[in-house]
């Protein structure tokens, strides 16, 4: 398949790519059209972050970059100063694995030192930099903060300029004015030094680390991440959310428990239905997916218990084709109708798709021996454990 799209600005392409991503990334092909349902669990469990954030370190190598780029060494031209991010967090990619080859999670890491990404850190992390408040949000994307900054210091110099006789009433106004200017902030980096770039590695310092902890703790408030940042949970204990979710549950406020509960119920349903997805798109072939199939066989009227109308309020979803579909897939699955189940599955590919570009109309095109469209739903646990480990490893660090 191929898309093509015209852009107008940058935000435009870079909205183009984000899409092109999601159908791209891996463990996230949504088959059946539930990832609204998979990413607002995620965002409420684990807000800022996304399947293809690495590592910690970058919540903090962007806002370096970004705000040594409006301090006037690349002049005043937004696109020329965009360009210049852009280079800079190439360099530090290299920097990155020139202090350690073997790195994990570097981005860039199989086309550095001659090529680049598509999506730089700072598309990945932007989100996330805004929901910790590590940027000061007012909303905007990095070229309206490029934008804004060029223009306010701007102004800052204009104002300057304009106080040069302190006896006239004008220049009193021009104090004034240049006063609100300065009192624009955009960044809360108590932690930042000006030689941040020498001896560059992917691991947090020290003082990175604390600061990093306590400023996603302030802006994931009653999450599911904040708890497990200020208790210490150690997320390497479990294999996966439902593991997680499991102990967790008890020890968390009722609200955080009754969420955790609805996304192992939801996923138990939905799992079912990726499994019977599998079954049929490899004519029942694939061994993986019967295997799993006769596992779930006693267990079918148990997992397709999920309160859908919860789901989708407490969330705040309103997606009447999403709930629609899961409905009747949960009604057929409750009287083991699992024909009806399987013709529910086939048509909501189609629906999404296309009779043409539906899988389950062309069967034979693909590998039986293959898993596609996902399996358990991890609500960026995996993602969320990288980001958590990193900051445990820096506050344990000597690196001062």
């Amino acid at each position: 398949m191929q898309l093509g799209w015209i852009d107008f600005s940058k935000e435009d392409r870079q909205k183009a790519l984000d899409v092109i991503n999601l159908l791209s990334e891996q463990g996230a092909v949504d088959e059946l059209g539930i990832g609204i349902v998979r990413d607002a669990f995620a965002n409420y469990f684990f807000p800022g972050t996304s399947t293809i954030q690495t590592r910690a370190k970058y919540f903090l190598i962007v806002p370096y970059i970004l705000r040594d780029a409006i301090d006037g060494r690349y002049g005043k031209d937004v696109n020329r100063i965009l360009r210049a991010i852009d280079a800079e967090e190439k360099e530090c990619g290299i920097k990155l694995l020139e202090a350690n080859p073997k790195a994990e999670g570097v981005i860039g890491t199989r086309v550095l030192p001659k090529g680049w990404v598509a999506r730089k850190p700072s598309d990945i992390y932007w989100n996330g930099i805004r929901t910790y408040g590590i940027f000061c949000d007012y909303g905007l994307s990095i070229p309206e903060y490029v934008s804004l900054a060029v223009k306010l210091n701007t102004q800052k110099s204009s104002a300057k300029l304009g106080n040069r006789n302190d006896e006239t009433e004008e220049n009193e106004k021009d104090d004034s004015d240049a006063g609100d200017i300065m009192n624009v902030s955009f960044w809360n980096l108590p932690i930042y030094h000006d030689n941040w770039r020498d001896n560059l590695t992917i691991e947090l310092t020290n003082e990175e680390a604390f600061y990093l902890d306590k400023q996603i703790q302030k802006g994931a408030k009653g999450t599911l991440l904040e708890y497990v940042l200020k208790n210490r949970i150690d997320m390497n204990k479990y294999e996966d959310f439902v593991s997680m979710a499991a102990e967790l549950s008890e020890k968390v406020e009722e609200k955080l428990a009754y969420m955790m509960k609805l996304a192992c119920e939801f996923n138990n349903l939905v799992y079912m239905a990726r499994v019977r997805f599998n079954v049929m798109l490899s004519e029942e072939e694939n061994e993986v997916a019967v295997s799993e199939w006769d596992r779930l066989k006693p267990q079918v009227k148990r997992r397709a218990n999920v309160d859908l109308s919860a789901v989708l309020n407490k969330l705040e979803l309103h997606n009447p084709g999403t709930y629609l579909f899961l409905s009747k897939l949960q009604k057929a699955f409750k009287a083991l109708d699992i024909d009806a189940a399987d013709e529910l599955i086939k048509k909501r590919e189609r629906q999404l798709k296309g009779i043409n570009r539906a899988k389950l109309n062309r069967t034979k095109e693909f590998d039986h021996s293959k898993w596609v469209g996902g399996g358990e739903l991890d609500y960026r646990f995996s993602n969320a454990r990288r980001i958590i480990n990193d900051i445990y490893s820096g506050e344990v660090s000597s690196d001062v």
